[in-house]
């Protein structure tokens, strides 16, 4: 009796045995899912407005230290003169240097030839800082018209708007301007500011995040498709391979 007992006991556990071969574990580990390979889901550019400033150096240092990343950076001529050791810096940092006016004002409400200066004087000063004349514009505030793209054009400029605004000129928290910078698609542009602490702690927590989604920073290139930056407000332009 006791050997017919254990004749099936060990059958029974053998049938375990084979079904747990043919069915696998019952409670397999999940694997993390791989992480995107680089730039795969493409580009979006990092810019920032209103330098160069007194944390230039901080932000250019921030840039390498996340991995070489280049940015494009909006000047004002009045901030160029200041601090033109600074305008040399970015330059040698590989980063992309743009027209951004030369006094920061509201452009459209100055009329011409005044709103033409502001470009044409801010143009002549990056020019003879780093020996190549700006090729993209970014109207303060984002306030332009007609008129002021015309101007940009006429000085071999595309004019260039964002798709996505960190807002970090309102006092916000890094945190918050993460989460806000990273709502960016591919293609898109983000709209970031010099002279914040609260923006140079964001650097390299941006470009986690866009790595985290297959994105890697681009250079802002002309385009021959409109980009609603928002509503009634369209450019040509967009992120690309650097």
């Amino acid at each position: 009796m006791k050997s017919s007992v254990r004749v099936r006991a060990w059958a029974a556990g053998a049938m375990v045995a084979v079904a747990g071969l043919i069915l696998g574990p019952t409670t397999a580990a999940h694997a993390d899912p791989a992480p995107p390979a680089p730039c795969s889901a493409g580009y979006a550019a990092i810019s920032f407005d209103d330098g160069p400033s007194t944390l230039t150096p901080a932000y250019v240092q921030a840039l390498n230290d996340a991995g070489w990343v280049k940015a494009t950076f909006f000047l004002t001529g009045a901030h160029a003169l200041d601090y033109p050791q600074y305008v040399a810096q970015i330059a040698a940092g590989g980063h992309w240097i743009g027209n951004h006016s030369f006094s920061h004002p509201f452009l459209d409400d100055l009329g011409e030839p005044d709103a033409f200066n502001e470009l044409l004087g801010t143009n002549q000063i990056l020019q003879s800082q780093t020996g190549h004349a700006p090729t993209l514009f970014r109207p303060p505030y984002g306030r332009t018209n007609a008129g002021i793209r015309q101007d940009a054009t006429t000085l071999g400029m595309t004019e260039v708007l964002w798709t996505t605004d960190s807002f970090d000129y309102n006092g916000i928290s890094t945190d918050d301007i993460v989460a806000n910078a990273l709502q960016v698609g591919p293609g898109g542009i983000i709209l970031l500011h010099e002279g914040y602490r609260s923006t140079l702690a964001a650097i390299p927590r941006i470009v986690d995040g866009l790595a985290e989604r297959g994105l890697c920073a681009g250079r802002i290139v002309p385009s021959t498709t409109p980009v609603q930056a928002w509503p009634g407000a369209t450019y040509y332009a967009t992120a690309a391979h650097w």
